[in-house]
């Protein structure tokens, strides 16, 4: 997994050439939603992509972690089913149905079943390279796939050539220092349940923070978002917690009010963890925020895989469940 990790940046700049020149059929069409189809490390990018949308977007966008697909999507539907492996049964079936309903689909793979059903039925496909061991590590891919596709088509109002040109120079700059950073924050969090908090904005990168502990560190890990979480959550905070570690993530992107809730929120939570760790987001823009963190997420990850003594690849779980799932 460290070597890996270490692949980002790497992976950032080849994801940017894939996804800007691979053929695309569809001739800037008329759509009224899209929808994105994906599961675990690879539905991951749809939350990121959700947001995005929602700050620079002309339609809305709406994601599925599951079998099925929503009712109202269709012919002016714009669907993006993404599969690293290209065998996740559950994006397979989201592919069959959004087929039956007519959508627009493009698939988003390094090979397998979906591949095939894209050749098949003449759909696009995002063909991302194939051999990485863990769907997981390969976040990058999927989500400049997702993000061009959408700038292709004249959906997302980003100029990404932009973005992406200042989004490298600063990766590269802060990528020095975010290994010794994720050390340090690791040692806090040892013995501990992570709880994760932050703006509604930076949900995904709680998500796949909360994914990442999982499965790199073998590990249980809670979030959730202000202000939600201060019509509800808020009130658990009631016991003194000894096992449990808060990790709040700042931006510079939160509005005022949301940055005064979470001051708020801490005087509360204090009193009841021993443990508090604050991360500010680097970056003036929304996808360098993003990308930092992230990065500084799978580090963390890896260095509690260590610190615990764990295999940080090993998901025996997953494929336990899975072979029994192919005996039904």
């Amino acid at each position: 997994m460290e070597e890996l990790i270490k692949k980002f940046i790497a992976q950032i700049e080849e994801a940017q050439i894939i996804s800007a020149t691979a053929p695309l059929n569809i001739d800037k069409a008329d759509f009224d939603n899209i929808f994105i189809a994906g599961m675990g490390g690879s539905g991951i990018a749809g939350k990121f992509t959700q947001v995005i949308m929602d700050k620079h977007g002309k339609i809305p966008v709406i994601t599925g972690n599951c079998y099925d697909i929503p009712v109202w999507a269709g012919k002016n539907t714009l669907a993006l089913v993404s599969s690293y492996s290209g065998n996740t049964e559950e994006t397979l079936a989201a592919y069959d149905r959004l087929k039956d309903k007519g959508a627009t689909i493009i698939a988003i793979t390094s090979g397998g079943k979906l591949l095939d059903k894209a050749h098949k039925d003449n759909v696009d496909a995002i063909r991302l390279p194939a051999g990485w061991p863990a769907p997981r590590a390969c976040f990058g891919y999927s989500l400049i796939a997702q993000l061009y596709v959408l700038y292709r088509l004249e959906l997302l109002t980003l100029e990404l050539t932009k973005e992406f040109g200042a989004l490298m120079d600063f990766i590269i700059s802060e990528s020095k220092n975010i290994p010794d950073l994720a050390k340090e924050i690791t040692l806090r969090l040892q013995g501990k349940i992570p709880v994760l908090y932050a703006g509604t904005i930076m949900e995904p990168v709680l998500i796949r923070f909360r994914q990442q502990l999982n499965e790199n560190a073998k590990t249980l890990a809670f979030h959730a978002v202000i202000p939600e979480m201060n019509h509800n959550e808020l009130v658990g905070w009631h016991d003194h917690y000894k096992d449990l570690a808060v990790v709040i993530l700042r931006s510079s992107l939160y509005s005022p009010r949301v940055n005064k809730r979470i001051d708020l929120s801490k005087e509360i939570i204090i009193k009841h963890v021993d443990t508090m760790i604050e991360i500010e987001a680097k970056g003036y823009r929304l996808l360098q925020q993003y990308f930092y963190l992230v990065h500084l997420v799978d580090w963390i990850s890896y260095f509690m895989a260590q610190a615990k003594g764990v295999d940080a690849m090993e998901i025996k779980n997953i494929e336990f469940l899975k072979s029994k799932l192919a005996e039904i």
